[in-house]
């Protein structure tokens, strides 16, 4: 279960999803920054989140989730797929602009 805590309610509202490995988030050791956010988010995952961001986008203006979970390059592909899920369509970008996630 994925779960988002937020206080207050403005214009905006930022999440930042850095993945559950939580055996990489606590070590400590030397390659801590190569695990700390070693993390794919599964199917089910995605769609329990893209739920709640669609909650959250009813309730305030403007949305941003960033994903950091780039330690195995899983960011761009869980961020491909959260655009799916919520069905959302870009314009007005830079021609390659989308093609770098």
């Amino acid at each position: 279960m994925i779960t988002i805590g937020l206080t207050g309610w403005g214009d905006s509202v930022l999440i930042r999803l850095h993945g559950r490995n939580t055996a990489g988030w606590l070590n400590h050791g030397p390659n801590w920054q190569a695990v700390r956010c070693l993390y794919r988010y599964s199917a089910e995952e995605m769609d329990q989140l893209a739920g709640y961001v669609a909650a959250l986008a009813r309730r305030v203006q403007n949305s941003c989730i960033l994903f950091n979970n780039n330690s195995g390059g899983a960011a761009a592909d869980n961020a491909r797929q959260l655009i799916g899920l919520l069905g959302l369509h870009y314009s007005g970008l830079a021609s390659r602009q989308i093609d770098l996630f």
